[in-house]
């Protein structure tokens, strides 16, 4: 695509949401992925290719692809046409041309059908259009094969498909986990269509041991929120309190409303974005007067429910804040140079910092306010030392000496 404009106008867009009051945040993430554009955007056909290339290699969290997905589609309206960004009215969306469009009816009917059972299933919207682009690619590839009805597909046109020149896999293990999901749904529908599913090879991608907060770096944190003479609004250190203390997600924190807060029984009582499940937590006497404070003595008198407010305009802050301020603290704390930072390493603590101190795994679920208890078992692979314990003496098992 030609990015010609963009190169040479991106000072004007910058200027404009710098009066519009947009925040900080919001104006750094513009322009980061304006330099990554303008980097490698021209080997792309378009916005919707250069985003489809993105989710293909790394099939992000839902708030990552939303996050990418909205930054481009204010950038592309700028850039191709020339409209400015009215706070979260976007006039020209991305994928209103996606390779959906493009699919014959057979093959849209596929995608139909997976949005039908989705729906039925309550799926969140942005589950369903993230699985939708990657069978969308699936499909308009076969179609550009010559292929018409999905039952015709070989096994060849598969690995065409999710291989390079090299051999190796072009997709991430979740990218073509969702085109998996897509078809499956139609097992109700196209009689044999399990079969075509048995053609796509199995990619396991390796787990990396998760880089989670230590105790050490638990305490230079504590040590910066309590120094009175470190430059940190209150805000923002009850904002740390509470990710050191409840394990709530980077999205309840942010849409925390003030009618949550149930002083009188002292209680946290939210229902949780993810997953959209009721969530009751203590209030602790830490966490209660840290809002207090934030609340009576900094927060702007505005007629907004959400607590934590920006602090150059009366507006709820946005996930993204978040992660500013955390790397704001941990710079102060002069930790995690290197390491993994975001607000998901608090969770990832406070799960360790309860499997040590033995407490049932359900009632660390339901704290962390996991939708299933199965989703634990991931944080199972950060608890170092009670995976010391299930080690085995080599000792016990009988050997020939002469094999040693």
């Amino acid at each position: 695509m030609n990015l010609t404009k963009l190169r040479n106008e991106q000072v004007q867009l910058i200027e404009y949401l710098k009066e519009g009051g947009y925040s900080d945040d919001y104006i750094s993430v513009i322009k980061c992925e304006i330099k990554s554009l303008l980097q490698h955007g021209e080997n792309y056909d378009s916005y919707l290719d250069y985003f489809e290339n993105y989710i293909k290699k790394e099939y992000p969290s839902i708030n990552a692809w939303k996050r990418k997905y909205y930054t481009l589609v204010t950038i592309m309206n700028f850039d191709v046409y020339n409209e400015y960004p009215t706070r979260n009215h976007y006039k020209h969306k991305l994928i209103d041309n996606s390779n959906y469009s493009n699919l014959n009816n057979n093959f849209k009917n596929i995608i139909d059908n997976y949005e039908k059972v989705a729906n039925k299933k309550s799926y969140k919207e942005n589950t369903i259009k993230s699985k939708k682009i990657a069978a969308a690619s699936f499909l308009n590839y076969m179609q550009s094969k010559g292929y018409t009805d999905i039952l015709d597909i070989k096994e060849n046109d598969i690995f065409d498909y999710i291989l390079d020149d090299k051999g190796e896999f072009k997709y991430s293990e979740s990218y073509l986990k969702s085109t998996k999901q897509v078809l499956k749904a139609n097992t109700l529908y196209i009689e044999g269509i399990e079969k075509i599913i048995e053609l796509f090879p199995i990619i396991h991608t390796p787990r990396k041991n998760i880089d989670y907060l230590t105790e050490e770096e638990i305490n230079k944190i504590k040590n910066v929120i309590n120094d009175d003479e470190v430059n940190v609004s209150l805000r923002d250190k009850t904002i740390i309190i509470l990710l050191l203390y409840t394990g709530l997600r980077q999205s309840d924190i942010v849409n925390l409303k003030l009618s949550d807060i149930d002083w009188e029984n002292e209680k946290i009582c939210i229902t949780q974005v993810k997953t959209q499940e009721p969530l009751e937590l203590p209030l602790q006497p830490i966490v209660g007067n840290a809002l207090f404070n934030y609340i009576t003595k900094e927060r702007p008198k505005v007629d907004i429910e959400n607590v934590f407010i920006r602090e150059n305009a009366n507006l709820p802050i946005k996930p993204c804040a978040l992660n500013t301020i955390t790397n704001k603290i941990f710079k102060l704390a002069n930790i995690r140079e290197g390491k993994r930072k975001g607000t998901h390493i608090f969770r990832y603590k406070i799960a360790t910092m309860l499997l040590k101190n033995k407490v049932p795994q359900i009632i660390i679920s339901q704290i962390l306010g996991h939708k299933s208890p199965e989703t634990l078992k991931h944080y199972l692979s950060v608890d170092f030392p009670h995976l010391k314990e299930c080690t085995l003496d080599i000792e016990i098992f009988e050997s020939n000496k002469e094999e040693r």
